[in-house]
């Protein structure tokens, strides 16, 4: 490490921690780095001791409507640190972390005053403040700073527990609170949101006046952990059912069909060419989670991605319909992630000739 990067470090810790008598000694692991790491991607020049007393300039906010359209903002031009961007504070015992993470997760956050649903690798944090040592004002700012000085974007315009956004959810406060990883209504919350150019971040603040969690994403693809069903097993299943259950993968919350959905698409393309007489629904249909109307409108979205799809690989459209039933035909309750991901399909229906 060089004496530059080592003196920016420090710099960056001090004005994240007020930390003094910093050494210029590089951290054992990188990726154990204290919350001002974000600092670093920074300009030296820009910085200054003085940032240290001062409060978090007020988070920007993407839009002062409810309505957040990710699509359109702009893309970061500086670097962000490495995944999970934000750390314990160095006053943290090691002994009390409490860390939670995976490679592959999904996790829920609100964008605008909307549950968004995101996917990718995910690593949540939680300490006290009395370990760390730090105030909740202290906790909030640095870790509210940190955020922005990487350029992120606060997208919530709701929290948790505002009336609104529990009705338009579903109202039940348990279960959301459960998907957002919200422990207790005293918690702030702050979402983040980090597009680049190797993918979407997000970092989500909630400070009470004991306790901190952050959580950090990365959004990615992962390839389905269930095998495609082969155009014989979707004949004989709609020849003795007149249905088939279909695990499509599409990027979240949109019905956009992802790579690694295609070979199921290229099976029923295969089936249609092979059975000339064969028309089918194509049905879409989400599990209970979010706003009942986005759910019909997204589940005939994907439905009518499969169907454009199917007529890209040269099946006819006369042979084809599109419908979307949202939530309304569940194939289990919605009670766990397996049910809901269970739930969350596409449906061929075989429509007998007339």
């Amino acid at each position: 490490m060089t004496k530059q990067l080592n003196a920016a470090l420090c710099l960056s810790i001090s004005l994240a921690f007020a930390v003094s008598g910093c050494k210029p000694k590089a951290p054992v692991d990188p990726v154990q780095a204290p919350v001002a790491s974000a600092a670093a991607s920074v300009p030296q020049a820009a910085a200054t001791p003085a940032a240290a007393a001062a409060p978090a300039a007020a988070p920007a906010a993407a839009s002062s409507a409810a309505a957040v359209d990710l699509d359109k903002i702009a893309v970061l031009a500086k670097p962000v640190p490495p995944f999970p961007f934000v750390d314990y504070p160095p006053s943290v015992d090691k002994k009390t972390y409490s860390t939670k993470e995976s490679d592959f997760d999904q996790v829920h956050v609100i964008v605008g005053d909307k549950l968004h649903a995101v996917e990718g690798r995910v690593r949540k944090i939680s300490f006290a403040l009395d370990n760390a040592k730090i105030s909740q004002f202290q906790a909030q700012r640095d870790y509210t700073q940190a955020a922005l000085n990487m350029g992120g974007i606060k997208v919530n315009t709701a929290k948790p527990h505002d009336t609104a956004f529990l009705a338009a959810n579903g109202d039940d406060q348990t279960e959301l609170d459960k998907k957002l990883g919200y422990e207790f209504h005293t918690y702030s919350y702050e979402v983040y949101f980090l597009p680049t150019a190797t993918g979407r971040k997000w970092i989500v603040v909630m400070v009470s006046d004991t306790d901190v969690d952050i959580i950090s994403v990365e959004e990615k693809q992962t390839a389905s952990s269930l095998k495609v069903v082969t155009a014989a097993v979707m004949k004989s299943e709609l020849d003795s059912n007149g249905h088939v259950a279909l695990y499509i993968n599409f990027d979240t919350d949109k019905a956009a069909i992802r790579p690694d959905g295609k070979p199921a698409v290229d099976e029923i393309a295969a089936l249609m060419k092979k059975e000339a007489a064969l028309r089918l629904s194509v049905e879409g249909h989400t599990d209970n989670v979010g706003n009942k109307a986005r759910n019909v409108t997204l589940s005939r979205e994907r439905a009518q991605a499969v169907v454009q799809a199917l007529v890209s690989d040269g099946i006819d459209s006369a042979r084809l319909s599109a419908a979307g039933h949202g939530a309304e035909k569940p194939l289990t309750d919605n009670s766990s992630d397996e049910a809901r991901a269970k739930n969350r399909r596409v449906e061929l229906v075989k429509i007998a000739r007339g």
